[in-house]
C-alpha cells in the first residue's frame, strides 16, 4: 500500500522524485560554474588591460612614473612612521598622505 501511495505521488503533477531533484541540482550547480569561469575571466581580461596601460604609460612618461611612485613610496613611509608613535611628524604626515593620495587617484583617472 505503501509503495502505491509513493507511486502516486510520483504520479501527480508538481511532484517531484529525487531523481529530478538530483537533476535540476546537478543542472544548477554546472550553470552557476559556467557563469563563475565567465565572470573570472572578464575580470582577469579587464585587470590585464588595466595593467597593459599603465606598463604603456609608465614607458611614455618615466619622469611623471618617477614621481607618482615617489609620493606613494613617501606616503607609505610617512603612515608607517606615523602609526608607530604619535609626533610632529605624524601632524605633518597625514595631510602629506592625503595630497599625494588625492593627487594620485587623479593621476590614474587620467589614464
Amino acid at each position: 500500500m505503501e509503495s502505491e501511495m509513493n507511486r502516486d505521488l510520483n504520479n501527480e503533477p508538481g511532484s517531484t522524485s529525487a531523481k529530478n531533484i538530483m537533476d535540476q541540482t546537478a543542472q544548477t550547480y554546472h550553470e552557476t560554474k559556467r557563469k563563475m569561469s565567465q565572470t573570472y575571466d572578464r575580470s582577469a581580461k579587464a585587470v590585464g588591460q588595466t595593467y597593459d596601460q599603465a606598463m604603456d604609460y609608465g614607458r611614455n612618461n618615466p619622469g611623471k612614473t618617477v614621481l607618482v611612485a615617489f609620493g606613494v613610496g613617501l606616503g607609505v613611509g610617512m603612515l608607517l612612521l606615523g602609526s608607530s608613535r604619535r609626533s610632529r611628524i605624524s601632524r605633518y604626515g597625514e595631510p602629506i598622505v592625503n595630497a599625494l593620495s588625492t593627487i594620485a587617484m587623479e593621476f590614474i583617472k587620467t589614464l
